[in-house]
């Protein structure tokens, strides 16, 4: 005798204990090949979504329905047990991820800091909290935390009201816990905002409404029909714990906060019309391919134009000590344009940074770089991947925008074979 258990409370598996194989009771062999069907249906649409990690904790999801449905087909189990399944909500966060604008993961969790300064849950919420919430769908690139609930209005409405389960955590629970956490979490520096779409064919009533609002959330009516793709990178080889910013997701308003690897490629010969060269080093060789075929300059000069630009005293004072050492005439001229148009700021990292181990590539010179850009809360711009991803491995995403390196090559052309 065997059997199924998942300790998930999102996921109805109870113990369910099968005989020796046998025929299933009578009705409901065609529920479950009905489900075992759709179960197999929502995978293979499930593959389709851009690949994130919050994906394949959402296959493994589906993979266990479809294992039960299968034990179901070879044990003896009654037909009440068939009834209340996960499909319409698997099936729903699926659509859901398809359709929202700017999709960018499923089932992502967040974690409460340790030291909750922020919560302002009622007493009862706060005790009973879970130390982490995992977010259906992420959207809006970040900006919207959606909640997919499959459940019928009525029966929702029925448990806040108290004819739920005793000690079970309600939607408005849920929801609480959603928008206190979404605060740790900010998006471009803003909270995320919660959603909750009710993902099925009754109306929601404005009562419930109503209560979803007072949780501090707001109702979903529709879903964008353009697909995930539109607002979703996944393929510039970064890390899953860190997402550059594309050109048109920096806002028009935003402070740019410019690293030292962004003014040297700024001021580069490289990216003012000499990369036709063959140079001795081949990390040169390959930068001037690169900005051959990608030219950077045009792309900084868009992301520049009409916005604030800062850049902090420890930048400031290594990029003018690279530039003395290392650039030619041009290089020079290119580094005075540059500094006449920047704002020079003191170091000025913010508090979280200081959470920060100084180990690989998180080191002094950037922690004040990214911090004191994280406390303008600014959009640095950046070519160091490295320390940005080092530092969301240690659960601190900085806002940036990142590009291809450059060096300085001025002096280097003597040496080089022109192309």
């Amino acid at each position: 005798m065997g059997s199924i258990y998942c300790p998930d409370e999102q996921f109805r598996f109870k113990k369910y204990k099968f005989l020796a194989p046998t025929t299933p009771e009578e009705g409901c062999l065609e529920i479950i090949t009905c489900q075992l069907k759709d179960a197999q249906t929502i995978l293979t649409r499930c593959a389709q979504l851009p690949l994130t990690p919050g994906t394949g904790k959402l296959q493994r999801k589906i993979q266990a329905e479809i294992k039960f449905y299968n034990q179901c087909l070879k044990g003896k189990i009654k037909k009440e047990n068939l009834t209340g399944n996960n499909l319409p909500y698997l099936s729903s966060l699926i659509d859901c991820a398809f359709r929202v604008e700017g999709f960018k993961d499923v089932m992502k969790p967040f974690a409460f800091p340790e030291n909750d300064c922020l919560n302002d849950l009622p007493e009862e919420d706060y005790f009973e909290r879970p130390e982490r919430i995992s977010v259906d769908v992420v959207a809006d690139g970040g900006k919207s935390w959606i909640k997919v609930v499959a459940r019928k209005p009525e029966a929702l409405l029925a448990s806040i009201m108290g004819d739920g389960e005793y000690g079970r955590r309600t939607l408005m629970h849920q929801i609480r816990d959603m928008v206190a956490c979404s605060k740790h979490h900010p998006h471009l520096y803003t909270i995320p905002q919660v959603k909750v779409l009710f993902a099925c064919s009754h109306p929601v009533p404005e009562e419930l409404k109503t209560i979803v609002e007072e949780a501090g959330a707001t109702v979903m009516t529709t879903i964008g029909d353009k697909p995930s793709d539109d607002g979703f990178d996944c393929g510039n080889g970064e890390s899953s714990t860190f997402r550059s910013l594309r050109l048109e997701e920096v806002p028009e308003d935003a402070i740019l906060n410019l690293d030292v690897s962004t003014m040297i490629a700024y001021v580069s010969a490289l990216t003012n019309g000499r990369a036709n060269f063959q140079f001795q080093e081949n990390i040169l060789s390959e930068q001037a391919e690169s900005e051959r075929k990608d030219p950077i300059k045009p792309v900084l000069e868009q992301l520049f134009e009409k916005r604030k630009l800062i850049c902090c005293h420890t930048a400031f004072k290594d990029f003018t000590q690279i530039t003395k050492l290392l650039a030619g005439p041009t290089e020079n001229a290119a580094t005075t344009k540059l500094l006449n148009m920047l704002e020079i700021v003191p170091d000025d990292p913010s508090e979280r940074t200081s959470e920060l181990d100084f180990r690989g590539k998180v080191k002094q010179r950037p922690v004040v770089v990214f911090g004191t850009g994280d406390s303008w809360k600014a959009v640095t711009v950046t070519s160091n991947l490295g320390f940005l991803r080092a530092a969301a491995g240690q659960g601190l995403p900085f806002v940036a925008f990142v590009h291809s390196p450059r060096a300085l090559t001025e002096k280097k052309e003597a040496t080089a074979t022109p192309l």
